[in-house]
């Protein structure tokens, strides 16, 4: 056993390094893990201190006094530890107050049998006094509870070794460093009250894991000053992965390999319509079958969500471990319906514009080629028809480009009374054998400028294709809380069906022409400010109704 002098030297030292250390990482709150690494400190300064004064005691009663107080930066220790590289590695979400409340359990509990002991000697069943150099010694026997107690810390302190092993192979030299320090400082402490619990030191009696607390100040007082231990600190990894994973814009789908839903993020729970907690641990086939297929089809990756208007590109990445082998895949959810609706205008665009210039085209050269051999009025009349629809058909393309230009813009907002009361009296004047009657509703709602053009088309088409013999148009309006509705309602031939059928479903085919882009440019300009359009028609009449976002009041 070595001198009672080297070993109140070596417990000198382990105070003054867990003070030393425990005032740096003071001056570094509230940076994660500083406080915990304060109470860790004070837990092993409190027992190397305990120690010296169990030693220098000179009474029986006066030992086990200090033996009884050691237990305090005992059960302290492993919490402390725990809870420090918990911070330290990131691991933030176990050290709420929970949490540490379950954890201190166990050591409140140890607290509590100590200070009994004597009514159940659950802790020590006996007691033995040891005289080696001069000096004497008290030697307790274990017990039941000493077990449990001993099994704990050693649980905690392996639990912390987790985090702390990830780190010691970081890509992040500091990292590497800090990690392998702090290790250092674990493990001689652990060591040797491994070799003291199985009798391999002969020290009489006296747990001299307070002694190996030397080593653990020092490598902690290193990996604060040489390895600056809270000037880079890997705490943020963990949270700015999850971060970056939960806000991206991409919805992200983890499965393992037998598709079920590990992990998602927020926006591949919206697209799905549904939660994480509703989606974990279930099969992909429950959340979402038609996903499921998408997924393992060789060419189709277009998902079009049910009860949803938007597309997403569906793309697979393979999940490997470090032995290659496939442990599960990710699916990412890419939103297209922008690009995809501009691929289907676009489409809309080109054939229906070549369709009516074409057809117009065609019917110019055959009545020229006509009048160019008999002057015929009727003729002539025809040939200016067609390149009157020539030119409307290029200013309702230019009316359609200007929305999608508008679109891309940050647009004010306007009184909607005021978009409406300019339309009806604009086609009032232009088509003056229609009756327009507007009912302007509340005059200070506010809505997305790009309304304006909806409006004008709706009200102007309603007039202008109306071949009734009393012809009349009614415009309504009929507010609410987030929307307002506007309502064209109209006593004209009615919209041909194959028409509404391209508005509704959004394609164009070579069998399926549009006669013109005035329904196009109500769909597309309401769909782009934000709103909605829905049609009713029959050979009485039409009815569009306009729904649309209330911008404000004023």
């Amino acid at each position: 056993m070595p001198s009672l002098v080297v070993i109140k030297l070596a417990l000198l030292a382990s105070i003054a390094a867990g003070i030393s250390v425990g005032l740096l990482a003071w001056r570094e709150r509230p940076k994660p893990g500083s406080v915990p690494l304060v109470l860790l400190m004070a837990a092993q300064s409190w027992w190397s201190a305990a120690l010296i004064f169990q030693v220098q005691a000179a009474s029986l009663e006066a030992k086990l006094f200090f033996i009884d107080i050691s237990w305090v930066g005992v059960t302290l220790l492993p919490v402390a530890w725990l809870l420090f590289v918990l911070e330290y590695g990131g691991y933030n979400e176990y050290t709420t107050r929970r949490h540490v409340a379950g954890i201190m359990l166990v050591p409140a509990i140890t607290i509590f049998l100590v200070l009994t002991n004597d009514y159940h000697q659950l802790v020590y069943r006996g007691l033995e006094i040891i005289e080696r150099n001069g000096a004497t010694m008290v030697s307790r026997t274990p017990a039941v509870w000493f077990w449990v107690i001993a099994a704990y810390t050693y649980l905690l302190g392996l639990l912390g070794l987790i985090p702390m092993l990830d780190l010691v192979t970081s890509q992040v030299r500091s990292f590497r460093n800090q990690s392998v320090a702090l290790l250092l400082g674990l493990f001689a402490p652990l060591v040797t009250n491994l070799l003291f619990l199985f009798g391999y030191l002969p020290t009489a009696g006296i747990d001299p894991t307070p002694v190996a607390f030397t080593v653990s100040g020092t490598a902690c007082l290193f990996a604060l000053t040489r390895f600056e231990l809270f000037g880079s600190s890997p705490t943020p990894i963990r949270h700015a992965r999850r971060a970056l994973y939960k806000q991206m814009q991409e919805g992200a789908i983890v499965l393992d390999t037998h598709d079920t839903v590990v992990d998602m993020n927020d926006e591949a729970a919206s697209v799905l319509q549904t939660t994480r907690e509703e989606a974990l641990g279930r099969n992909l086939n429950d959340v979402s079958p038609d996903l499921l297929s998408i997924g393992g089809s060789a060419g189709n990756h277009v998902f079009n969500p049910p009860k949803n208007t938007r597309s997403y590109d569906v793309s697979e990445s393979q999940l490997t471990d470090i032995h290659d082998r496939t442990i599960g895949r990710i699916i990412t959810l890419h939103d297209i319906s922008d690009l995809f609706r501009m691929q289907q205008r676009l489409e809309v665009l080109h054939r229906v514009f070549r369709h009516n210039i074409r057809t117009n085209i065609q019917v110019i050269l055959g009545h020229a080629g006509h009048l160019a051999t008999h002057n015929s009025q009727q003729k002539a009349d025809i040939l200016k028809q067609n390149a009157i629809e020539i030119e409307e058909t290029g200013e309702k393309v230019r009316n359609i480009i200007d929305v999608f230009e508008e679109g891309r813009k940050d647009r004010e907002n306007l009184r909607l009374h005021a978009i409406l009361r300019e339309c009806v009296d604009a086609t009032a004047r232009s088509y003056p054998d229609v009756t327009v009657e507007y009912d302007p509703g509340p005059e200070d709602i506010v809505v997305d400028s790009l309304f304006d053009i909806v409006c004008s088309n709706v009200i102007e088409n309603a007039a202008q294709h109306n071949s009734s013999s009393e012809p009349w148009v009614r415009v309504g309006v009929e507010p609410g809380e987030e929307t307002v509705t506007v309502q064209v309602a109209d006593n004209g031939p009615g919209i041909e069906s194959h028409e509404l059928a391209l508005v509704e479903e959004g394609t164009e085919t070579p069998l399926k022409h549009g006669s013109g882009f005035g329904l196009a440019l109500t769909a597309w300009g309401a769909d782009i400010a934000g709103g909605s359009v829905a049609f009713e028609s029959d050979s009485s009449g039409t009815c569009v109704t306009l729904e649309m976002p209330v911008a404000g009041r004023r």
